[in-house]
């Protein structure tokens, strides 16, 4: 067996439909929409209340999601 940078002659080539569909701008605003109305809601049940600028003075809420270094 050859290493996994060889390609296997019995492979089919990728066609362009096999492809997912490109991200739309409505997508992308679904996902924002999404993640304001989580974030919204995380706050809420922190009991985090007043306007946003009251908010933005509230320390941020830990949820233990670390990005890589």
């Amino acid at each position: 067996m050859g290493s996994p940078d060889e390609r296997d002659e019995r492979e089919e080539p990728v066609e362009a439909t096999d492809r997912p569909a490109p991200v739309t701008r409505e997508d992308l605003e679904n996902l924002v929409d999404d993640m304001e109305k989580r974030v919204e809601s995380e706050r809420e049940e922190e009991g985090v209340e007043g306007s946003v600028s009251d908010r933005e003075e509230q320390k941020p809420i830990v949820t233990g999601d670390e990005a890589p270094d």
